[in-house]
């Protein structure tokens, strides 16, 4: 029986006038795909969406998701802005660790090579308050800039000397300790969730031995880069493709 909660939390908001273009529901069958399966843990998902830039539309980008995820459970939670969907996000959560997710990001399936019940026990035996999954392969850049290897054979990440929002699984009780008062402080939003965040409590760590490729793939919800738009474009033909096989072998 699956007593032991992981909570899934998906940050959102209503970014397009068009709801076609939604990725929630992708990111939330994504993480499915890769960690759903074969775990002690009963997975508690919740989506945190800001109505803004466009709150005429937060209807239709609400029944997009939904649509898209009919056979998975979820509540939605109305935010404003992702700093407070963030710290909304810590204090309901009832499991001890969580993944933060935000809804253009997807998982790169062939190169996680373990399960979630494994990240979860290898977190606690090594205190490790911030796994985060890498967008770039595992070298020195952007928030990395402090990067070596850490871990063992069995289960190699690498030390970070930085914080970034991209998709994490975080320790709850060390982040409602530590960082849900300084987001909610006077200062929150100069803290925020990354550069600010990292002044106050140094790095943390990232899945995969020093040069291991990128583990998620980030579909650019704003659409503003073009390489990132081109993986958006590649990975939304190959889910059409799959739906399309999956309802060709069941028809026949």
């Amino acid at each position: 029986m699956k007593s032991e909660v992981f909570n899934l939390n998906v940050f959102t908001n209503v970014a397009s006038r068009d709801p076609s273009h939604c990725l929630a529901q992708h990111a939330v069958r994504s993480f499915f795909d890769v960690f759903g399966k074969d775990s002690r843990h009963r997975i508690v998902t919740r989506i945190f969406i800001d109505p803004n830039p466009n709150p005429d539309i937060f209807e239709p980008w609400v029944a997009t998701i939904r649509d898209g995820l009919p056979d998975i459970p979820f509540e939605l939670v109305q935010t404003n802005g992702m700093l407070d969907g963030f710290s909304r996000s810590l204090e309901v959560c009832e499991g001890a660790y969580a993944m933060q997710l935000e809804h253009d990001f997807v998982f790169v399936k062939s190169r996680i090579h373990h399960s979630l019940d494994r990240m979860v026990d290898e977190m606690r035996t090594r205190g490790i308050d911030y796994l985060r999954f890498n967008k770039r392969r595992n070298r020195p850049a952007a928030f990395d800039l402090g990067l070596e290897p850490a871990g063992d054979a069995d289960f190699p990440i690498c030390r970070i000397s930085g914080r970034s929002n991209n998709p994490h699984i975080l320790d709850i009780a060390r982040y409602r300790e530590v960082v849900l008062p300084l987001l909610k402080g006077p200062d929150g939003h100069s803290v925020g969730l990354e550069g600010g965040l990292c002044r106050h409590v140094g790095g943390g760590y990232i899945y995969g031995p020093y040069g291991h490729p990128r583990t998620v793939g980030h579909l650019d919800g704003r659409r503003l880069r073009f390489s990132d738009g081109i993986r958006r474009r590649l990975y939304l033909l190959g889910e059409t493709l799959s739906r399309r096989s999956q309802r060709s072998q069941t028809n026949g």
